[in-house]
């Protein structure tokens, strides 16, 4: 699965008021993420955002797991958190994508809410990433989502993990761990 790819964006996000604004970083979601990419076989993780002091948290929460102690103790973790590249923008990323892969990825967008963006169903973006050796880059959101552009700019989104639910609002670690499995899992090939 070397040619997916998964970028959690900082910026542009919408607050709960709707408003634009750049998220903060957490170290639960890079630490999280970066173990759910690994275990799926996704080729970078990337942490997107234009604030130096975030960048500066995300490469720490990365540099703790990948360099002094805590890297001698040759950590499953430490592998996890070599995956994670840190990001200005989602131009940067692209670019890094084009250079390794030779190609622009399909941009697959993510959200908890439905969009009137063209939908990938889950198993058929499975199906591409196991037929075309295409990069997939999958976006995902912080803050309450998504500003439009974001979105707009994508080729294709994925639909909501739970479309039906009252309560819509997983934590993005979580949403990741489970868009990764519905499209790069081995679920489907159990018995």
């Amino acid at each position: 699965m070397g040619n997916l790819y998964v970028g959690l964006l900082h910026f542009p996000m919408r607050n709960r008021r709707g408003e634009i604004v750049a998220t903060s970083t957490t170290s639960m979601d890079v630490h999280d993420i970066a173990r759910s990419a690994r275990t799926y076989g996704v080729a970078r993780y990337f942490v997107v955002t234009p604030l130096p002091s975030q960048k500066e948290i995300a490469w720490r929460i990365r540099g703790f797991w990948t360099e002094g102690e805590r890297a001698a103790e040759a950590s499953r973790r430490g592998e996890a958190m070599e995956y994670v590249v840190v990001a200005e923008d989602l131009e940067e990323t692209l670019e890094w994508i084009e250079e390794a892969e030779g190609a622009r990825p399909l941009l697959v967008a993510t959200s908890a809410r439905s969009t009137t963006k063209a939908e990938i169903p889950f198993d058929e973006l499975r199906r591409r990433l196991r037929t075309d050796p295409g990069p997939v880059y999958i976006l995902l959101g912080t803050g309450w989502g998504m500003a439009d552009e974001l979105i707009e700019a994508s080729d294709v989104i994925l639909p909501p993990v739970m479309r039906e639910s009252d309560f819509n609002h997983l934590s993005v670690r979580a949403a990741a761990a489970i868009i990764l499995d519905r499209v790069a899992g081995d679920w489907d090939e159990r018995t």
